[in-house]
């Protein structure tokens, strides 16, 4: 009697039992810690299926040894094997992961001065992340810092929501949403940006226990670093105290004396001549094992080659013409794409570094014994030097000087490093918050502030900035994409459709 109520009702109960193991695995995922109840739905869900098995045994019988049986069979040995095949690259991904960066612009990838950072680390840094729990922006911070932690185990991160832990938030001093600390023993950083730049300058200042000087020499009408104006300095000053320098300024006319924590100076595009007693500052500074970075004009009323040539290197008083590698066709803005290898362009493969309006830098005929002199930038064999600076119009004549010239050069001897650049405007503010992409002035110039300062390990291509790509299309293009995606497409997919059901028919 009971097995004719389960051989009439089997149907349904077997339909209910697939609907409660179903619903039971499906509420594991959502229940949190009331295990007991997903257990419950898909154990009531068993006992049905076999209630249903009991109520049609030769039915499953037949079932399990039929021919539907045997294909199904392979089938579950076939998911099987693929469950298998994805679990062990899982368990070996997870002991041997990598990642890849398919972006044109590798714009996911961590550069190359980050990731030397990290691998410098020698202490633990701690960050904490203030953010509300309905605030998307920490799933970009988790994502980013993810990438750093694959670079190095020095990291750490806790999300903090301080409406549900108000006590940290307190504790921290936190008063607005979107603070990120960052912590290393008794040093701690603030920021609120979540870019790579924000990010890597935090940790540098917090895994370094001195912020090293640099300097720039006031008083004859050089760049302000302060200056926001387009002929300022102010965003590379700004790069310099990301990269854990402290920016100041020195006036040699007011005291001869090199600041203690001054790691370089830099002498950035004058105006004016100096005084012969600020000239034998200079000098003594650089015999007693000074770092120098001289940027120095065209037609600039400046004269410091009694400085340099003891070191085997003087400024040219010309102006640089190119006619073959330039600027947007710029003969008097040179370019170049080509870097011998130093310590300073080590990195810069594939950046493009282009010098407005430049003067060139030629070696002394007797070089000091132990001065190594490398020549960072030239021009093309196309160039030369222009020595009448009054025309208007430039043209080569016997009197100028035949390419290549050296635009930037690089000097050692013993503790004494120099590096000379024949432009100042290269890193102006109008070119620095004008040109994006892979034009690297800048970081030509931090590097160089960077092995002056003895900070090698430092010098490589700065964090990136967004790039936005947009895409233009010509009414033409637009069309096509239209009809293609609309009409074709479709049509396409209904012809074969229509192909396959004749050739079956």
């Amino acid at each position: 009697m009971i097995r004719e109520r389960l051989s009439r009702w089997s149907s349904k109960i077997a339909y209910a039992g697939l609907f409660a193991v179903a619903a039971g695995l499906v509420a594991a995922l959502f229940m949190g810690k009331m295990h007991w109840i997903p257990g419950a739905v898909v154990a009531l869900g068993a006992v049905l299926l076999l209630a249903a098995a009991l109520g049609r045994p030769a039915e499953v019988r037949r079932a399990l040894t039929g021919r539907r049986a045997r294909y199904g069979s392979n089938a579950l040995a076939a998911s099987l094997t693929l469950l298998a095949i994805l679990a062990l690259v899982n368990f070996l991904g997870n002991r041997h992961h990598a990642r890849w960066d398919l972006t044109g612009t590798k714009q996911y990838s961590l550069s190359s001065q980050t990731i030397q950072i990290l691998k410098d680390l020698k202490e633990p840094v701690k960050i904490t992340a203030f953010y509300s729990v309905s605030d998307g922006t920490q799933a970009n911070l988790k994502d980013l810092l993810a990438e750093y932690m694959y670079h190095t185990d020095k990291l750490s991160l806790e999300l903090v929501d301080p409406d549900q832990k108000p006590a940290v938030a307190r504790q921290y001093g936190i008063t607005s949403y979107g603070t990120i600390v960052f912590e290393r023993g008794n040093r701690r950083q603030d920021i609120f940006s979540t870019d790579e730049q924000s990010i890597t300058s935090a940790i540098l200042k917090v895994s370094r226990d001195e912020e090293k000087g640099v300097y720039f020499i006031t008083g004859h009408k050089e760049r302000n670093p302060e200056g926001y104006a387009d002929d300022g300095f102010s965003a590379i000053k700004s790069l310099l105290e990301k990269n854990n320098y402290k920016v100041g300024t020195l006036n040699l006319a007011m005291t001869s004396t090199i600041p203690s924590d001054a790691a370089a100076l830099i002498v950035a595009g004058p105006q004016m001549d100096y005084a012969e007693d600020e000239r034998k500052t200079l000098s003594a500074y650089l015999d007693g094992g000074g770092k120098l970075l001289v940027l120095l004009d065209p037609a600039a009323n400046v004269d410091l080659n009694a400085v340099l040539e003891p070191y085997g290197v003087r400024f040219r008083n010309d102006l640089v013409v190119d006619l073959y590698s330039s600027f947007f066709g710029d003969p008097l803005t040179p370019l170049t794409t080509r870097y011998p290898y130093s310590m300073i362009t080590k990195d810069m493969t594939g950046l493009t570094s282009f010098f407005p309006y430049a003067r060139s830098i030629e070696r002394t005929a007797n070089a000091p014994e132990g001065a190594t002199i490398t020549d960072l930038i030239t021009t093309s064999d196309q160039s030369w030097g222009e020595t009448n600076l009054t025309q208007r119009q430039v043209q080569r004549d016997d009197a100028d000087v035949a390419g290549p010239l050296t635009l930037m050069a690089q000097v050692q001897k013993g503790k004494t490093r120099l590096v000379l650049v024949g432009d100042s405007d290269f890193v102006a503010n109008s070119v620095l918050n004008s040109v994006r992409g892979a034009f690297g002035n800048a970081d030509l110039f931090i590097n160089a502030v960077n092995w002056l300062a003895e900070e090698e390990s430092l010098i490589a291509i700065s964090p990136k900035t967004s790039d936005v790509r947009t895409v233009f299309l010509t009414p033409a293009q637009m069309r096509i994409i239209l009809y293609s995606s609309a009409l074709v497409l479709p049509a396409a997919v209904l012809i074969i459709g229509l192909v396959i059901w004749w050739r079956r028919r």
